[in-house]
């Protein structure tokens, strides 16, 4: 004979289930009841068939239950006894429908209601909580002991029995189904109150339907539970079982207010629902037949999935690829220092923190901030960059946090969404940050602290879940003390700070990171002894992308052998930025062409521009200097005539005041736009 376990989570409970099926069906199986504490304590429960009558009980004991174990899934019902204690509950009766929690007290009420017990007024209480103390009636299924004091009449119906229509399929599982029909069936048909559920009717017992219909949902990629009027689980799909962590076709029988207790399934609304396995987005639609309610199609999705696929569309829409392509393997240098910077930025990767990289120009922040991004958690989503000093003070906002169609002149049909969209659930690096605009700083706080951005021309607060790293290479806290950078702000970017360091403080990485720069170059070369002692002696103020343009610079020239002659003119900066006389240049002024020489038709322009102004005792601001600019046939933005300045006045060749004081040649400016002036008719000559 077969072994039958029936599993409760209480030993009162587990016994009644295990008398109501034995009763029908003793001759058939040995049947034993556990309670799930009982399971703890066993390798495997020793059944063929483990009966289960709640969601609760299978999540409990699903580890303990065998492989070649089958699980039956028990539905209860009320009894015909039962049904006829509650008619004689005079009709219009204001009652407490007391059981031990919610799921049960629904489930004898939806089973009241299908037998036809409608004319009651029923209020659901748990033993606990607050109830209307005018009500002086209680119905309970044997929980008598959870009744309020107050209650002067309570009516005990007795614990609901297991319908009829498991038994049948337990019968089924045994292979007795046509003697158990002709038998103990008709004895049970005496005792209880057999619905029949109204999926059944739906599909009117038409197997081929039903099978076309599994068949088409097995297909879908959503998650798919239909469920009959009283909620219980008829047909599920892999998908849904997955999402569920159950094994197949396990939900069937259950409850689906078991399975998503906080699923409406009355209301068409998505529902996010955490639960063990997932976090999932559930949608209910109810399933007519004839305009009678016959049950519900419930779609499952999976937030992360779903989030990985809005990922993807942003990235489209944005038409630009926003990926990390560094890694720290890629991060050159096998000093004492950059090896320390990189094992501490492997460990800020694995917090959510806000980091802050410092470090000189061409020191290699951007390659830091993507490692840290591809070793993060949220690799698999967006990196997104951006250069708070190139972008114009007029398009930072927009660009930052998108904006609506029509909110400006020239804004896109459509509207546009911002670099904190784009980043969402993955990195926004924000390149020197020291540049951002007072304004941007005062709501780029507030994205922090509420983790939402309103485009610019809505009043709608989109959510975003953003890791921020900042980079700089000025002093912030020097610029908070002087009043030209947030506080507040700073402190927020700040958390995680990380010190990269520059070239010349790790002299023992400049050969190997020159020679990588030119094999990744596929050109071979050797410097020679005074060569090499040339480039180890250099300040390398440009740091790392200085050394990769004298790279870039030599493997132009086709050499094999590189003598000392054949270097840029850093050469005449060795050992200290004394003066060279080479060409009449100084060595700020080979700096500056090394470093820069990329923008010089820029630098040409301001130059030559703040010159005549000089000649004429004016001082231009930006805007006005790019009006002068552009107004010879150029074409350049606010951000790049701001980062012109920004660069010429770092090096010492014009004067910026604050405010609208505007900016001024000097003499050492002068001298580099006569500098710049032969080269150019070099290269037209």
């Amino acid at each position: 004979m077969k072994e039958i376990a029936v599993v409760a989570s209480e030993r009162k409970l587990a016994d009644i289930l295990k008398e109501n099926i034995e009763k029908y069906l003793h001759r058939y199986a040995r049947f034993v009841s556990f309670t799930t504490a009982q399971t703890d304590q066993m390798e495997q429960i020793p059944a063929d068939y483990v009966l289960l009558s709640a969601f609760t009980i299978y999540q409990k004991v699903n580890k303990k239950i065998g492989p070649d174990s089958e699980i039956i899934i028990l539905s209860l019902s009320l009894n015909k006894s039962q049904i006829d204690q509650l008619r004689k509950i005079p009709e219009g009766t204001r009652a407490l429908l007391v059981n031990f929690d919610s799921r049960s007290c629904l489930h004898t009420i939806s089973c009241m209601y299908d037998a036809g017990i409608s004319g009651l007024e029923l209020y659901p209480y748990y033993g606990e909580g607050e109830y209307d103390k005018s009500i002086k009636v209680a119905i309970t299924p044997d929980e008598a002991h959870l009744v309020p004091p107050e209650i002067e009449q309570v009516y005990n119906i007795g614990q609901s029995s297991v319908d009829l229509n498991s038994l049948y399929n337990i019968a089924d599982k045994l292979g007795v189904h046509e003697e158990f029909s002709a038998n103990e069936a008709n004895e049970a048909k005496k005792e209880h109150y057999f619905l029949n559920s109204s999926m059944d009717r739906l599909l009117n017992d038409k197997e081929s339907l039903s099978d076309k219909l599994n068949a088409l949902i097995q297909l879908m990629n959503e998650g798919i539970v239909i469920a009959d009027a009283v909620g219980r689980i008829y047909l599920t799909n892999h998908k849904a079982e997955r999402l569920l962590a159950a094994r197949t076709q396990m939900l069937v029988g259950f409850n689906i207010t078991e399975v998503l207790p906080e699923l409406d399934v009355g209301s068409t609304r998505e529902r996010l629902i955490k639960t063990p396995s997932a976090n999932l987005i559930a949608t209910s639609v109810e399933i007519r037949r004839e305009g009678e309610m016959a049950g519900y199609i419930i779609t499952l999705q999976d937030f992360e999935e779903t989030e990985e696929i809005q990922h993807g569309m942003r990235a489209k829409l944005s038409e630009t690829s926003h990926r990390a392509r560094y890694y720290f393997e890629d991060i050159l240098g096998n000093s004492r220092k950059i090896r320390d910077a990189v094992s501490d930025a492997r460990q800020l990767a694995f917090s959510d923190a806000s980091v802050m990289i410092i470090g000189e120009s061409g020191t290699g922040k951007e390659m830091f901030a993507q490692s840290i991004h591809n070793n993060s958690g949220r690799r698999k989503y967006n990196f997104v960059a951006v250069n708070c000093a190139a972008i114009p003070d007029n398009l930072l906002e927009s660009e930052m946090f998108g904006y609506e169609e029509g909110s400006f002149t020239g804004a896109r049909k459509g509207g546009k969404m911002g670099y904190f969209e784009l980043a969402h659930r993955g990195t926004i690096f924000l390149d020197e940050i020291a540049e951002m605009p007072p304004q941007l700083q005062s709501k780029l706080l507030r994205v922090l602290e509420e983790k939402k951005v309103m485009r610019v021309g809505s009043h709608k607060n989109i959510d975003v879940d953003v890791r921020i790293i900042a980079a700089t290479n000025k002093n912030l806290f020097e610029m908070v003390e002087k009043g030209e950078f947030r506080e507040d702000l700073y402190y927020r970017l700040n958390v995680l700070p990380l010190f990269i360091p520059p070239l010349r403080e790790r002299r023992e990485d400049i050969l190997p990171i020159f020679y990588a720069q030119i094999r990744n170059m596929n050109c071979r070369l050797q410097l020679s002894p005074a060569a090499e002692e040339i480039l180890l002696n250099h300040s390398w103020r440009g740091n790392v992308r200085e050394l990769r343009n004298v790279a870039e610079f030599l493997a132009s020239k086709g050499k094999s052998y590189v003598e000392s002659s054949d270097l840029p003119p850093l050469q005449h900066s060795m050992r200290s930025d004394s003066l060279s006389v080479a060409a009449g240049r100084s060595s700020v002024q080979d700096r500056f062409l090394l470093n820069e020489g990329r923008e010089l038709e820029l630098y040409y322009a301001i130059l030559r521009e703040l010159r005549l102004g000089m000649e004429r005792g004016e001082r231009y601001g930006r805007k006005r200097l790019m009006e002068r600019i552009n107004g010879r046939g150029s074409l350049y933005t606010e951000g790049e005539i701001r980062r012109g300045l920004q660069k010429l006045d770092s090096y010492g060749f014009i004067r910026s005041a604050k405010g609208r004081g505007g900016s001024a040649i000097n003499p050492e400016g002068e001298k580099l736009l006569s500098v710049i002036e032969d080269l150019r008719r070099g290269s037209t000559e």
